[in-house]
């Protein structure tokens, strides 16, 4: 495991996945709990939002392409995970509206996704975020600021 962004608010930690598919991002994952939270266990919310048993710090999981990433924070945040795809531009009708703002569409997709998890809120969807450029507005919730870092060929951003 390797810290790989850290501010006042949160720490990010990415993990290599020993192999693909679910298991590997399980595993992984356990990795990362045990390493930074000792036995407590790895739970999930109704809405699937994952907490740590008997801690208050915040967490926010995304896994793809070969890693597992987690956030920890003392507030909501959330975190995103994605390599470049051409996939994006065939579904942009479903997430990009016409008042976001982003450098790439892979910046407004990141964005949105760190911005729904941080959010935590019931019954909207990423179409339902407003990005610009470094802020998310998540109906319900308000501003969240917006983080990106590269790392290899991914993009990670960051929510809180």
């Amino acid at each position: 495991m390797k810290l790989i962004a850290s501010s006042h608010i949160y720490n990010v930690y990415i993990q290599a996945l020993s192999s693909r598919g679910r298991d590997g991002e399980r595993e992984a994952v356990a990795a990362m709990v045990k390493e930074l939270f000792g036995d407590s266990a790895l739970c999930h919310k109704e809405n699937g939002a994952p907490f740590i048993a008997g801690s208050d710090k915040h967490i926010s999981i995304s896994h793809g392409a070969g890693y597992a990433v987690i956030a920890v924070s003392d507030a909501p945040v959330g975190v995103d995970i994605e390599a470049p795809r051409t996939q994006l531009e065939r579904i942009r009708h479903k997430f990009m509206r016409d008042d976001d703002v982003a450098e790439t569409l892979l910046h407004a997709w990141t964005a949105k996704e760190a911005a729904f998890k941080a959010g935590g809120v019931d019954g909207i969807t990423v179409h339902d975020i407003n990005v610009e450029d470094c802020r998310a507005f998540v109906p319900g919730h308000g501003w969240k600021t917006i983080a990106f870092y590269d790392f290899n060929d991914y993009l990670i951003a960051v929510a809180h």
